[in-house]
């Protein structure tokens, strides 16, 4: 096991196992990249792919359609970690590739 795997398994845990504002089903969606409900489809794909590009306007949007900070964060860091634990994975088969 590598030394980072037990902190990541924690993270994961915490944002997807914990009680929250969103319900856990959507949380994992988030995170492994499977259909989220409206409101949340375009911003949980912009997270994924281009969280550069997210701007106020993204989050304003959502809290107009009733969604809360709370559940606004949760969202975020389900889909951001998904995607960034998945880029870890494939750097790290890629690194034991080439040994």
């Amino acid at each position: 096991m590598d030394r980072h795997a037990l902190a990541v398994m924690d993270l994961r845990h915490a944002v997807l196992a914990s009680p929250g504002a969103v319900e856990q089903a959507t949380r994992e969606a988030a995170h492994h990249e499977t259909p989220v409900p409206e409101p949340w489809v375009d911003y949980v794909a912009k997270v994924r792919d281009a969280s550069y590009l997210i701007t106020d306007a993204d989050i304003e949007a959502l809290i107009a359609a009733g969604c809360s900070e709370d559940a606004i964060f949760e969202l975020t860091l389900a889909a951001a970690i998904g995607a960034a634990t998945r880029r870890l994975d494939a750097g790290l088969r890629a690194v034991r590739e080439a040994d």
